[in-house]
């Protein structure tokens, strides 16, 4: 039995499918099956029911799963205890980015990890909130940003700054919209964003205040892509304040100011690893260019 094979076990279990969990660890579907094989050997026993639709963990998977985790934690703890030992804060620290990096003070960020921490290598991966969050909770990644309320207690989030939105529109349907209001904002097309981002969560709320179901017409992971999309007259979305009034004063799309919300952004690692000196090292670096929250 190998810590690698308990991690892979983590993520099948929380996945309930082979293919996302193999996406999730960048691994392949048939390295996923063998180490849940070899693990299932080892034991003697099933962990998962397998079915066409995906798995689901046998009973005694299910009191595994809650064993591995305390295990698993208790590893972070040893790594943690090694580090502080150590005494100097040093090694690869791979943080999970979204958005873009003026809204992350990424510039800022790296440069202070540069000159307070020079042995320790920051490699950046980009993607969507839920991703990074997956990454977090898969130990694929040390921490990252997040957009959106916390609600998982394995995880800490620490508030950096809020983050507003707005519905932005094609300029050729603004005075329709104006005229019209949150009437017509259901039957107007809308382009989407991936299930993994932050987006869903924030516009649905938004318009279900308003008794609102939106109208899909397009799926993008990529905010320069929405609002070029917004732009070229595809459709409504919901954009970050700063993006959209930047492209307002270029005469791209329109604002509408009855369409508002806002969102936190933080930075998120396992609970379990608070005390890592990477972590620490990061943590004091985001506050230093964030402030206290």
């Amino acid at each position: 039995m190998e810590i690698y094979q308990l991690r892979t076990f983590v993520a099948v279990a929380r996945h309930g499918n082979i293919t996302q969990a193999a996406s999730t660890l960048y691994l392949t579907q048939s390295t996923v099956s063998g180490h849940i094989k070899a693990l299932e050997a080892d034991l003697g026993t099933a962990l998962f029911v397998r079915a066409a639709s995906g798995v689901a963990l046998t009973s005694f998977g299910q009191l595994m799963l809650q064993k591995t985790l305390e295990l698993l934690a208790k590893a972070d703890e040893i790594i943690v205890d090694a580090r502080n030992v150590a005494g100097k804060v040093t090694g690869p620290l791979r943080l999970c980015v979204i958005n873009d990096a003026e809204t992350l003070n990424l510039a800022a960020i790296m440069t202070g990890m540069r000159d307070q921490f020079p042995d320790i290598t920051v490699g950046m991966r980009h993607g969507l909130s839920g991703w990074a969050l997956n990454e977090v909770k898969n130990s694929q990644c040390d921490a990252g940003f997040f957009i959106g309320e916390m609600e998982d207690a394995e995880v800490k989030a620490i508030k950096l700054k809020q983050i507003d939105y707005c519905i932005v529109g094609p300029l050729a349907l603004q005075s329709q919209i104006e005229a019209a209001g949150w009437s017509i904002i259901g039957s107007l097309p809308w382009i989407w964003v991936s299930p993994l981002g932050s987006y869903p969560q924030l516009v649905t709320e938004l318009l279900s205040r308003h008794g609102v179901k939106p109208l899909k017409v397009a799926e993008t992971d990529r905010e320069a892509t929405l609002q070029s999309l917004v732009t070229a007259g595809v459709g409504l979305s919901l954009l970050r304040m700063e993006r959209a009034q930047s492209a307002e004063r270029e005469g791209l799309l329109f604002i509408w100011h009855k369409g508002m919300t806002s969102a936190n952004l933080s930075l998120i690692f396992l609970a379990t690893r608070e005390r890592d000196p990477l972590i620490q090292a990061l943590l004091s670096v985001v506050r230093q260019n964030f402030g206290e929250q």
